[in-house]
């Protein structure tokens, strides 16, 4: 079966590498489509997956529509020439619309709520159907599946993830010795509009406060400076996961790093203008499963005492690390989960994945999938 799967995003990477690299073993034909941002192509390059780039990154707000209505235009025409069974899609508009108009029938996965994605309008009235954490907080008509996991469990479980000492160390990172990962945003995604990110002076001050302990590696995005007394990331964006797994503590604003950090249990604190009232779900869930602490950006100052209290405790590691089994224990592995789906909702129900062909299939993902 011809599959068209889309590409926005570096964490769409993450999420649908296992799912490529698994249907095309059993046989299908996926067909992956990108829009630059960030350092996605860098990633797509990095996991050997093959693409077509259809637009470059948008320059500034106006520049973001122009690279929307180029993006579907584009991947429209392709669609027509493919005539995929289905595509999908992780909060991607363009899939939905294409899908429509080309026939094929859409399946969309999405973690973060209408108030927070106000892109969520332009997507799911075209969508044949939706997928969502059981912690997501909202509900739509028709096609609307539920799952217990998070995006992040497509690339994170451990039947898809093991952190390696081996590449730190390749790198000059002791994962013995303890360190912190700081994640900073640029804050120009589009619904970002009118919000900051935590201040200068905060930032100096949470790297001032771990630096004492250990070593602060510090991912920046835009054209922010490293606080001083940081340093930049020692890794790849490929090897990225392995920082965060042996982190002693990870502190963003990002929400995309803070989960990854928080799922793969290693101490986290979110400092983000979107935590508060109106909270996402996923975050909510964290939250009370002990895996992240959110404040808003208005609360700095007590972000500041909860950091400075999971750095002084000798007990932290372990503790996330017995929270992170009980999620484990009752989440899904969602590259999984996406390849049932389909197989039961978009592909012919002929050349299924089967138990056996998923685990064989397993080492070869891993081999074609670097670390």
């Amino acid at each position: 079966m011809d599959i068209i799967i889309t590409i926005q995003h570096a964490a769409n990477v993450h999420f649908f590498k296992h799912v490529i690299c698994e249907l095309e073993a059993v046989g299908h034909d996926v067909h992956v489509f990108a829009r630059e941002k960030g350092v996605t192509t860098r990633l797509l390059d990095a996991y050997r997956i093959e693409y077509e780039l259809l637009c470059g990154e948008p320059d500034g707000w106006f520049g973001l529509g122009l690279t929307q209505v180029r993006y579907e235009y584009r991947l429209l025409q392709r669609a027509r020439e493919i005539e995929p069974a289905v595509i999908v899609s992780s909060h991607g508009i363009a899939a939905t619309h294409v899908a429509t108009l080309v026939g094929a029938r859409s399946h969309v996965y999405i973690d973060t709520e209408t108030a927070i994605n106000g892109g969520n309008r332009l997507t799911t009235p075209f969508a044949d159907t939706i997928y969502t954490p059981e912690s997501f907080r909202e509900g739509y008509s028709g096609d609307h599946v539920t799952y217990p996991g998070f995006h992040e469990l497509a690339y994170l479980h451990p039947s898809r993830f093991e952190p390696n000492e081996s590449i730190l160390r390749r790198h000059g990172v002791d994962p013995d010795d303890r360190y912190a990962v700081l994640r900073f945003g640029a804050w120009k995604g589009n619904h970002d509009v009118g919000k900051n990110g935590i201040s200068p002076e905060c930032r100096q001050e949470i790297t001032d406060m771990l630096a004492a302990n250990g070593d602060v590696y510090v991912s920046v995005e835009g054209d922010d400076e490293v606080p001083m007394g940081g340093e930049p990331l020692p890794v790849p964006p490929e090897s990225f996961h392995h920082l965060l797994a042996f982190a002693d503590i990870v502190v963003g604003e990002v929400a995309t790093t803070t989960l990854e950090a928080g799922v793969l249990g290693t101490p986290t604190v979110r400092i983000s203008p979107f935590a508060g009232q109106n909270e996402m779900g996923k975050f909510r869930e964290l939250e009370d499963r002990g895996l992240v602490r959110s404040f808003r950006t208005s609360r700095e100052a007590e972000a500041l005492e909860v950091i400075e209290r999971i750095d002084r405790d000798p007990t932290a590691t372990a503790t996330w690390a017995d929270r992170r089994e009980t999620l484990l224990s009752e989440t899904t592995d969602v590259t999984a989960y996406v390849i049932s789906q389909l197989h039961e909702r978009g592909v012919s129900t002929t050349d299924r994945l089967t138990p056996q062909t998923s685990e064989a299939t397993r080492d070869e993902r891993n081999d074609s999938i670097p670390n």
